[in-house]
């Protein structure tokens, strides 16, 4: 039996992504689960991360950010990056990082989809802090 959730603003399930982004010169991963299409003939997805994310400083430093969905075998170290903030930990080890035109947006090999990402104004009157990316291409293994 199908259980009725109620009005809830999302689709399930959620997907869980790493969002990258060079702070301080280094790559660090953060773990989402808000990510949505924004539009697909523009290309443009959303993020939802607090400004006191370490990861944020990154993405306002830049300008750019990653989007990369781990695979199941991926799921024990994406929780990690949930975990321990980037401003403790170094996480730039956990992944083999890439980058692609952009040069600014940390993407982990390890991932079978990874989306560079450069930001672009957002809508006002969003209720979550938000960051909106125009993408500048993708990989897929």
């Amino acid at each position: 039996m199908k259980k009725k959730l109620g009005r809830i603003p999302y689709v399930y399930p959620i997907p869980i992504v790493l969002v990258g982004a060079n702070v301080n010169g280094r790559p660090n991963y953060a773990e989402i689960g808000d990510c949505a299409v924004m539009a697909v003939q523009a290309a443009l997805v959303t993020v939802s991360l607090h400004e006191d994310h370490y990861t944020t400083k990154g993405i306002v430093e830049n300008g750019t950010y990653s989007v990369n969905v781990p695979s199941t075998r991926l799921l024990s170290l994406a929780d990690y990056c949930g975990l321990v903030s980037g401003l403790r930990v170094d996480k730039s080890r956990l992944f083999e990082t890439f980058y692609g035109e952009l040069g600014t947006a940390p993407m982990a090999a390890e991932c079978p989809v990874n989306l560079e990402c450069r930001v672009v104004p957002h809508a006002r009157g969003w209720e979550a802090p938000s960051l909106r990316g125009g993408g500048r291409g993708g990989t897929r293994r």
